[in-house]
């Protein structure tokens, strides 16, 4: 039995969990046979289940298991079978290259039809490549990624191989991911420059042969790009974001690791940016892809990490980092999310002496600075990237909680929708936004049905007042929109509206 278990990122999740540590203790402990085998974070680095503590993996869990992988899980399991022997295969073992498990990518790629969401909203991340291009001046202080070396990059004919493969399967929904800047994928410089000059003609190349593979995907989307990168080369960056944009779907986010713009944090942890260079990349970024796409979201846009617990942190980093962001409020900007977080500390990284002590002695200023990016932030740039009236398309409806269906669309980062009824599970819709939350949005199905709806949703209509809501109650079923509009005083109403 081979366990796949653990995180690197903190986060909250909707459509599933990762496996906890009592579940861990538990679960195996009753398993007697076969060999079992832990793998992944887990197993690397320990497991820290929030943000805010230390990552490690308890000694009752190591009891559970034959084995505790250290290395890469896919060349161990290879000379497990290679060897017949679990004692005589290396669980500390490293691949030198990934072409010695391209041939396993493609032969694991049928798992997915196993997945429960197989057939639906399962989107598969693609690995590009991994280590970090900073590594030549150590990296940030908290990351594991600077641990792999520079970084070792996949051929482009690899991954569309392995995309087209998936697509065969009947996979529509894809993310490149596993890597700490998408825009550096297979720069020239990389191993001699902190910030590698983009080679645009490279991505090109990677995302017009995913489409030639898989022409009628419903979601290409990207994950990390580092933000020193499109401020350091603003022009190729463009030109990177471009390219993306003629291949990709709307919707997509560039995840930048900000982490902090203190400059004694930035200095302390060699972290990516000022808060200046910050702000140049998310121009940058907003200028090429804030243009609003077929499914009703823009494009392309940043989103933004913000890491606390880090060393040098004091009560001014907090206010530091409320003013970065008040200044992308001010100067007209979007962003796609915020990310807080605290920490999660593993072994073998700079941040290991450290521990949780800065963030146990911050606690107070963390919780206070989320509230007031909640209260004050957030609200505004949510209506700023969907404005009431906005249609979004191909919305899957995933959870009741309460009264609401929780629904979202398929891809990095998905917008929450709260739908104040109770619809069909598991479907595509389109919905209509009527109002915001801090990073949610209220919406409606779109168009509505206004001879089946409930009077709850047909106020929620916008344009729509109270006396016209009242009107269409008693007047309905109405043959067509004509009909309607003679109850209407504003027809702007009727766009989202229809009769059967």
């Amino acid at each position: 039995v081979i366990v796949i278990a653990g995180v690197t990122v903190p986060g909250k999740y909707l459509g599933g969990k990762p496996i906890s540590i009592k579940e861990l203790e538990e679960w195996f402990k009753i398993i007697d046979k076969p060999s079992k085998i832990l793998v992944g974070p887990a197993a690397k680095f320990g497991i820290g289940t929030v943000g805010g503590k230390v990552a490690e993996l308890p000694t009752k869990i190591k009891e559970n298991f034959d084995v505790i992988v250290k290395g890469d899980p896919e060349v161990f399991v290879y000379e497990v079978i290679r060897e017949d022997s679990l004692e005589k295969a290396d669980p500390y073992t490293m691949r030198a290259s990934y072409n010695e498990i391209e041939e396993f990518i493609i032969k694991g790629t049928r798992i997915v039809t196993q997945h429960p969401n197989y057939g639906l909203n399962l989107i598969i991340e693609i690995e590009t490549y991994r280590g970090c291009p900073r590594v030549i001046t150590g990296g940030c202080s908290f990351c594991i990624e600077p641990l792999y070396g520079l970084p070792k990059f996949r051929e482009q004919k690899c991954i569309v191989k392995e995309v087209e493969e998936l697509y065969k399967l009947g996979v529509k929904f894809f993310r490149l991911g596993r890597q700490p800047d998408i825009f550096v994928y297979k720069a020239r410089k990389v191993g001699l420059e902190e910030f590698p000059k983009p080679e645009p003609s490279e991505i090109e190349k990677l995302f017009r042969g995913i489409r030639n593979v898989a022409p009628h995907l419903k979601t290409l989307h990207i994950d990390n790009v580092n933000p020193g990168t499109v401020a350091h080369h603003p022009k190729e960056s463009r030109e990177v974001a471009k390219i993306i944009i003629k291949y990709h779907t709307p919707g997509d986010v560039a995840a930048f690791g900000v982490e902090s713009v203190d400059p004694m944090v930035v200095k302390q942890n060699n972290l990516k940016v000022t808060m200046e260079e910050a702000l140049k990349a998310v121009k940058v970024i907003n200028e090429v892809g804030a243009r609003r796409g077929y499914n009703g979201l823009p494009e392309l846009l940043p989103g933004i990490n913000l890491l606390f617990g880090l060393k040098g942190e004091t009560k001014k980093t907090y206010e530091l980092n409320y003013e970065f962001l008040k200044k992308i409020v001010e100067q007209g900007l979007l962003i796609r999310r915020i990310n807080i977080r605290q920490v999660m500390v593993f072994p073998r990284t700079r941040m290991w002496t450290i521990g949780d002590k800065v963030i146990r002695k911050h606690k107070p200023y963390f919780k206070s600075f989320k509230l007031k990016v909640k209260k004050n932030i957030e609200p505004v740039l949510l209506r700023r990237l969907v404005p009431k009236g906005t249609v979004l398309r191909e919305v899957f409806t995933e959870k009741y909680i309460n009264e609401y269906t929780y629904a979202r669309q398929v891809g990095s980062y998905p917008l929450m929708l709260k739908i104040p009824e109770k619809l069909p599970l598991r479907k595509f819709m389109d919905f209509t936004i009527v109002d915001h939350e801090h990073r949610s949005a209220i919406a409606i199905p779109y168009p509505l049905n206004v001879n089946k709806a409930k009077p709850k949703l047909l106020r929620l209509i916008p344009y729509m007042s109270r006396d016209e809501v009242l009107a269409i109650l008693k007047n309905r079923p109405f043959k067509n929109l004509e009909e309607i509009s003679l109850v209407l005083k504003n027809r702007e109403c009727l766009k989202y509206l229809t009769v059967c």
